[in-house]
C-alpha cells in the first residue's frame, strides 16, 4: 500500500477580480521529500503558496494536510498546524537573541512564563537536528551571518512542531557556503521526516536539493515529475 502524501492541494483556484492567478492547480509533498516549485515570475508561485499559508482563502478546491482536511484561517493557523514558510526577507528582531526570537514564535499559553528550560532545551534538539548544535541560543542575531539567521528561523518552525517548510528562493542573499550548509540542513529536515516545498529559479539548486518538481504556468499545473 502506498503512503499517502504529507500534503495534497487538489484543484486550487483563486482568481482577483477579472484575473485567475490559479486555475485548478493540483499539487503535493509526501514527508521526507523536497518538491521544486517552479515557474516564471506571474506563474502563480506565490498565490499557491499564499492559499497554502492562509494569507489567501482559495476560491475553489480542498487541501489535505496529514490525513485531514486543511482550511487555515490565517498564517497563524497555518503555522499551527504545521506549516511554516521561510521569506527571502528574514522575519527577525536583530537585536535579540536567538531564544528570544524563538521565543516570538510561541503562544505564553502553550511553555508558560517560567518554563524557560523546556524552551531552551527544545531549542537546541531543534539545532542539533539541523546539524548546528554549536550554536548558542544567547548569541545576538545582528551578529550571525545572513546564513545562520535563515537557521535560526528553521530552528523555529521545528520548535513549533512544523511539519512542512516552504523555502521561497532562499538562495537570493547567501554566499556559497551558506548555501551548501543550507542544502545540508534541508537533507537533515528530509532525513527527519519533514517535508519541504523549495521555490527557485536556479534550475542547479533543484537537482541539487530536490527529489521532484511541479510546474506553474499561467496559473496552471503544466508538468510534474521525479529528479
Amino acid at each position: 500500500m502506498s503512503v499517502p502524501p504529507l500534503l495534497e492541494m487538489i484543484q486550487i483556484a483563486k482568481s482577483f477580480g477579472a484575473t485567475a492567478a490559479l486555475r485548478g492547480v493540483t499539487f503535493s509533498v509526501r514527508a521526507g521529500e523536497a518538491r521544486a516549485l517552479i515557474g516564471e515570475n506571474g506563474a502563480g508561485k506565490s498565490t499557491l503558496m499564499k492559499v497554502l499559508s492562509g494569507a489567501h482563502a482559495p476560491d475553489g478546491g480542498q487541501m489535505v494536510l496529514a490525513g485531514q482536511r486543511y482550511a487555515p484561517r490565517g498564517p497563524i493557523d497555518a503555522r499551527n498546524a504545521g506549516v511554516a514558510m521561510i521569506y527571502q526577507e528574514l522575519n527577525l528582531a536583530p537585536d535579540l537573541s536567538v531564544e528570544d526570537n524563538i521565543a516570538l514564535g510561541l503562544e505564553r499559553s502553550r511553555w508558560g512564563l517560567l518554563d524557560r528550560a523546556a524552551l531552551r532545551s527544545r531549542i537546541r534538539q531543534a539545532l542539533r537536528t539541523l546539524g548546528h548544535a554549536d550554536l548558542q541560543p544567547h548569541r545576538l542575531v545582528r551578529e550571525l551571518s545572513v546564513g545562520t539567521q535563515q537557521l535560526v528561523e528553521i530552528a523555529r518552525a521545528l520548535v513549533l512542531n512544523a511539519r512542512l517548510i516552504v523555502f521561497d528562493e532562499p538562495t537570493s542573499s547567501l554566499t556559497q557556503r551558506d548555501v551548501e550548509h543550507l542544502f545540508q540542513v534541508i537533507r537533515s529536515l528530509k532525513s527527519a521526516g519533514i517535508g519541504v516545498v523549495y521555490i527557485s529559479h536556479f534550475l542547479e539548486e533543484i537537482r541539487a536539493i530536490c527529489d521532484s518538481y511541479t510546474v506553474l504556468r499561467d496559473g496552471a499545473d503544466v508538468g510534474h515529475g521525479t529528479l
